[in-house]
């Protein structure tokens, strides 16, 4: 748009110069014909007339008020007389000018040109265009007009000279723009002829966007009734819960498990009514962790029916979305009811209590008679038989904590397991646990890192049996002769515990699972490994009756770190 608009003031001014020039020549023509006899000029002194008549000193006056170069040539082509105008073109004074050769003046390639327009002039009037050179070197475009003058004194030849320099430069101007505008047109056309291209081709990938689209839709609406039949026949609810506003939105079903109002808007506040208040600080944290740390929702817990007030178990599975940004924004979650099977793992866990409480009682006679055993020989100093008795106290050893670690489970499923809350100093505890392990453990080296003291509201000796159980499993899973690095720390507001083994690593498959009940990573490495999968069961299950949090990283082939944070006290 610019270039159009520069173009089109070039050209007005352009055209006005040509006008302008066309007009002096006009009356140059005039004077010389003859057509007029007089000439009123304006000058410095006012308005002056001018004849023709016996006009030699007139015509140079006159010539002199002109604002274009003028000269007389006689016969040999001498200049005898020029205006100040043509000095100052030639940049010579005018004493200089007069009585030299005019085609001195002419730049050389032009001269010929000069001669033959001379020649013609003596005859008939005539123009031409060509260089004039100053006393600089410079040229400068000019148009000569001649024709013989007949004043008083003699015939000379008149030679008006208009400087084209403008004219030429507006000229030059004029042609620049037309080949821009030419180019431009030129891209113009090409950039049509490739936008009509692009457009046919995006409107063929549209098309063919809008019918995969339409197939996706299609999928999508099948997998949606899809998942709505799995739903039904589930008898699965669904729920989503907006983080910042705190409004959540609840299938029918799930409104139906817990007694909530067919319609209108439900709050968390409201479930959390439903929920057995014993329950909600640990569903709560698991809400947290997942918003925190993208944790997987996966909890069960009782409700009371707001409007049967029937007890029901209640497992929730989820997990949290993010925005554009990484920060969540949601949790999506499903939810069933898992009464029948609560209801059947109580009664497994009542018979395993009872189980495991009827086999303690001979296993307690049996330790007690091979202690008796162990210190007969040892005065008779049999030596076979202590070894064996030693044996044997190791093994009834194993049964015994194997039992109580399914006598932990059953009352950790009935609620049996008391949580006693006292200021615990986490450093401390570890230290003791670790003071335990160091005269027995001789092919694993200990390097520990504490910092400032670490107060907890926490039950000693269950949080000493999740330390416990993670020393344990670091040795167990790491080959001998490696180092053990154990740490506690501060992390914002809470306490954490890390331990790291040189062990067999996990694999990304076994990972999210280890903290599942009777779950046990099978491979070759851990088939001699004894257990039942129960240690970090009870680990998470005691970890999140502390408000607090366990996890592991780890690669398969490379080290295990698992850690556990748990709030710190008031005051700390």
């Amino acid at each position: 748009m610019d270039k159009s608009s520069d173009y089109i003031k070039l050209e007005a001014a352009y055209r006005e110069i040509q006008i302008q020039l066309e007009e002096a020549n006009d009356i140059i023509d005039a004077i010389r014909s003859g057509e007029v006899d007089a000439l009123v000029v304006n000058g410095k002194d006012g308005h002056q007339l001018f004849t023709l008549k016996s006009a030699d000193h007139s015509y140079r006056i006159f010539i002199e008020q002109m604002i274009e170069s003028a000269l007389t040539l006689n016969r040999d082509g001498i200049i005898s007389y020029c205006n100040s105008q043509f000095a100052a073109l030639c940049q010579s004074p005018l004493e200089r000018l007069i009585g030299k050769d005019f085609l001195d003046f002419i730049e050389p390639g032009y001269k010929d040109l000069a001669k033959e327009v001379i020649t013609q002039a003596w005859q008939k009037e005539t123009k031409a265009e060509l260089l004039l050179k100053n006393s600089s070197g410079n040229n400068t475009p000019v148009q000569l007009s001649l024709k013989q003058l007949d004043l008083d004194e003699s015939i000379s030849l008149s030679v008006i000279i208009t400087d084209l320099t403008d004219i030429k430069k507006t000229q030059q101007l004029l042609q620049i723009k037309n080949a821009e505008l030419e180019e431009a047109q030129r891209l113009g056309e090409e950039l049509n002829e490739n936008l009509e291209r692009i457009v046919q081709d995006r409107t063929a990938e549209l098309e063919a966007k809008n019918h995969e689209l339409f197939n996706a839709l299609k999928d999508l609406r099948e997998s949606e009734d899809n998942l709505h039949s799995a739903f039904n026949a589930g008898e699965l609810g669904s729920c989503s819960l907006d983080l910042k506003t705190g409004r959540a939105e609840m299938s029918e079903r799930f409104r139906e498990l817990y007694g909530l109002p067919v319609s209108g808007e439900i709050s968390w506040e409201m479930v959390l009514s439903a929920v057995d208040p014993a329950y909600i600080p640990g569903l709560n944290k698991v809400l947290e962790n997942c918003i925190i740390y993208g944790s997987p929702v996966d909890s069960t817990y009782p409700i009371k029916h707001l409007l049967t007030g029937e007890k029901r178990w209640m497992r929730v599975v989820g997990k949290c979305k993010k925005d554009e940004s990484g920060n969540f924004v949601s949790v999506s979650a499903v939810l069933m009811d898992v009464t029948d099977q609560k209801q059947d793992e109580q009664r497994k866990n009542d018979f395993i209590a009872m189980v495991s409480h009827e086999l303690k009682t001979p296993l307690t006679s049996v330790k007690g008679y091979i202690q008796v055993l162990q210190l007969k020989a040892k005065i008779e100093k049999l030596a076979f038989p202590m070894k064996a008795l030693e044996g044997a106290n190791r093994q009834i050893v194993k049964m015994t904590n194997m039992i109580n670690g399914f006598l932990n489970v059953a009352r950790l499923e009935s609620g049996k397991i008391m949580i006693d809350f006292e200021k615990v100093e986490l450093n401390k505890l570890v230290q003791e646990i670790l003071e335990e392990y160091k005269g027995d453990i001789v092919d694993h080296r200990f390097q520990e890192n504490y910092g400032p003291e670490l107060f907890i509201m926490a039950d000693w000796e269950k949080l000493g049996q999740v330390i416990n159980n993670l020393i344990s499993n670091a040795i167990k899973y790491s080959s001998g002769n490696t180092d053990i690095s154990i740490s506690c720390f501060q992390d914002g507001s809470n306490a954490v515990f890390k331990i790291i083994d040189q062990g067999m690593g996990i694999s990304t498959t076994d990972l999210p699972r280890l903290f599942e009940r009777f779950y046990r990573v099978e491979n070759s490495k851990t088939a001699t490994v004894a257990g039942f999968g129960i240690g970090l069961y009870l680990s998470s299950e005691i970890i999140q009756r502390h408000q607090g949090r366990i996890w592991a990283e780890s690669e398969l082939g490379e080290s295990s770190t698992f850690y556990f944070s748990i709030p710190l006290a008031i005051g700390q």
